[in-house]
């Protein structure tokens, strides 16, 4: 959860979008005032309404941090107003993410598919790299994050100590210094306090409490009616700040959502996988199984992309070299067991051993384990075999064996 402080300053500009423009468009429309006989205006602000109450599904959002045409920070939240809870998956902008014609190190990291594709290239590699469907996305940056609390009138929440840090190498430069107590925090205090991460005697569970009782205390102002009078000028900051796709009905369908069922619980998480380098470059490596659990339980209830994601399927890690394989031609075809294998040498996995099968006919590809079933798995998953199974009597040196077979000339 290292990057968690960084999360809650777009999640909260993305509450804002919703509950600020939505209320301030759904409330323009309740007190516009409309001549006796117009039954027919009437109706259609009826019908307006309760299409935005039905319409207002679980959807999954892309929320990026640009800083100067960089994405600074990544990540796929969801509203679940049934729930009421609020899902965050965070992309750290160091995963290795490959794509064809991109060959330079810096270029197989995601964020250079926002840099260099913009906002389409991040979603398609998004959508990719986690097996779902993006339906939305929301460009945030740091200054409108300030501008927003100062245009509410600041957020009151308890700073729990003394907090005092220096960074000029951050991005932006980062200066804090907070006293403790409770206190209504302007644009510039309220940035310095979601941002700081030092000092929490739970270390990241503390940090990360902070941030949700900021969110529940930026929730609890935006949403009561002393607000109103603010929601012209909150339009337009938000206008001058963010970039996004949502329509001016997706944002009073989601406003209207978030009135009604104010989220009690914000579920953060980051990509599973690890740090590591390949070709003397550093890279965050995503747990190809683990990751596509994570999205499915965070963000299953939204429409599935068709296409195989080819990310979660060939992705180098460093976590790889752990798993001892061999690799068995199971057909006559020449060279078999060495194309494959060199494939799964490429993804980090140790092969130890290369060598024709026993029986020479096998029809279909296999991969067999002695008791190390996730292990086979993630090799299984690597070369798109769909037939794993459990076998005691293998040799106890190799944790996988895969037999090609004819599916795989």
């Amino acid at each position: 959860m290292k990057k968690f402080f960084k999360i809650s300053i777009f999640v909260i500009l993305g509450i804002a979008i919703s509950i600020g423009t939505g209320i301030f468009m759904y409330y323009r429309n309740l007190n516009v005032v409309k001549p006796a006989n117009s039954s027919s205006d009437n109706t259609t602000t009826t019908r307006s309404v309760k299409q935005n109450d039905n319409s207002s599904g679980k959807k999954n959002i892309l929320f990026v941090g640009d800083a100067d045409g960089l994405s600074d920070t990544i990540f796929v939240a969801s509203f679940d107003k049934d729930k009421k809870e609020i899902e965050m998956l965070s992309i750290p902008r160091d995963t290795y993410y490959p794509r064809p014609g991109y060959n330079n190190p810096s270029e197989k990291k995601i964020n250079a598919a926002y840099s260099e594709q913009k906002i389409d290239g991040l979603k398609s590699a998004v959508e990719d790299l986690l097996g779902i469907k993006i339906d939305n996305y929301v460009i945030l940056t740091y200054d409108g994050f300030k501008e927003i609390i100062d245009t509410i009138g600041g957020v009151e929440v308890n700073v729990p100590f003394n907090m005092k840090y220096d960074d000029n190498v951050a991005k932006p430069p980062l200066h804090i210094n907070l006293k403790k107590g409770i206190q209504v925090l302007n644009g510039e205090e309220a940035l310095q306090f979601v941002r700081y991460r030092h000092g929490y005697t739970e270390g990241d569970i503390g940090r990360i409490n902070a941030q949700q009782e900021f969110l529940k205390a930026f929730i609890k102002k935006v949403t009561t009616p002393s607000i109103l009078p603010k929601i012209p000028s909150l339009a337009i900051t938000l206008s001058k700040n963010l970039k996004t796709d949502l329509t001016a009905k997706d944002i009073t369908a989601y406003a209207l959502d978030f009135v009604k069922n104010k989220p009690q619980n914000i579920n953060a998480s980051i990509l599973p996988g690890e740090g590591g380098y390949m070709d003397n470059f550093s890279y965050y490596f995503a747990d190809q199984q683990k990751s596509a659990e994570v999205a499915s339980e965070m963000f299953g209830n939204g429409q599935k992309i068709n296409s195989k994601s080819t990310v979660l399927q060939s992705t180098y890690s460093p976590i790889n070299n752990t798993i001892n394989v061999e690799v068995f031609n199971g057909t006559t075809v020449q060279g078999l067991a060495t194309k494959y294998a060199d494939k799964l040498i490429n993804l980090g996995f140790n092969v130890i051993k290369i060598a024709n099968a026993d029986i020479r006919n096998y029809s279909e590809s296999f991969v067999y384990t002695n008791n190390n079933m996730d292990k086979a798995i993630k090799v299984a998953n690597a070369l798109s075999i769909k037939n794993v199974l459990n076998d005691e009597s293998l040799d106890k040196n190799a944790d996988v064996v895969v037999i090609i077979g004819e599916d795989k000339k």
